[in-house]
């Protein structure tokens, strides 16, 4: 079972001080949900066209229904045949995070990420981390358990972010790094609304001093900056 929210406070240092914290919960079944639905749409558009097509038809099925029906459903079966694959790709990689995690495929609907920024570390929780394996990244640098990654704060030099406008809304996006430039994953990206964004870059910029600062680098008006942890923090 991976940790909970709760778990990984009580087991911070008493010297750790909890600076910034963001909880949500995230769709894991939003993957299966999509593919099922497409699933759903292809089957039955290509059925009503294939159907539509051979009751208007001149071709006299009456004597052969039975292979009417064998060929609706052979045609059926190949237009969704990659829906299909998709369906149950999905249904395969749900089945491998809960069983990696513990859980049941159902109690993925509802998964609860976490984030917790204290003057010590970055704790973040996210089923996206399971995907990767930190373990081969960093020269073990960051402390990997499941779905829960802990990164010192010394050990991150660069953090990386900029904003995305989607119907009206305004996020923000920040990654933090421990090496810039190569083929290292970053660690996992944060997403926050510009209240929040405004808030954790205080703290951020109260934790470290930038060494360097470049715009543009993947987009117009990101911000790259190179980092040092401030002794005194």
């Amino acid at each position: 079972m991976s940790k909970s929210f709760e778990e990984v406070k009580s087991e911070l240092s008493p010297d750790e001080k909890i600076l910034w914290e963001q909880k949500k919960i995230s769709k894991g079944l939003s993957g299966l949900k999509s593919t099922t639905f497409i699933l759903i749409f292809f089957s039955g558009s290509s059925t009503f066209v294939i159907l539509f097509y051979f009751l208007t038809s001149t071709i006299d099925f009456s004597d052969t229904w039975i292979l009417f029906i064998l060929m609706v459903i052979l045609f059926v079966f190949l237009i969704s045949l990659l829906p299909l694959y998709m369906f149950f790709a999905e249904i395969n990689n749900n089945r491998k995070l809960s069983k990696k995690l513990n859980v049941r495929i159902r109690d993925l609907r509802k998964y609860k990420e976490f984030t917790i920024l204290t003057n010590k570390k970055w704790v973040h929780k996210s089923l996206s981390l399971i995907k990767y394996d930190y373990a081969e990244f960093s020269n073990g640098l960051i402390r990997f358990q499941k779905d829960v990654i802990f990164v010192n704060l010394n050990d991150i030099n660069v953090i990386h972010t900029y904003s995305q406008r989607k119907k009206k809304k305004e996020s923000f996006y920040i990654h933090s790094y421990i090496l810039w430039g190569t083929d290292e994953e970053p660690l996992p990206q944060i997403t926050v609304e510009k209240a929040d964004f405004l808030i954790l870059m205080e703290t951020l910029l109260n934790l470290f001093t930038i060494t360097k600062e470049e715009h543009g680098i993947c987009t117009n008006d990101d911000r790259v900056l190179f980092v040092k942890k401030k002794i005194n923090n």
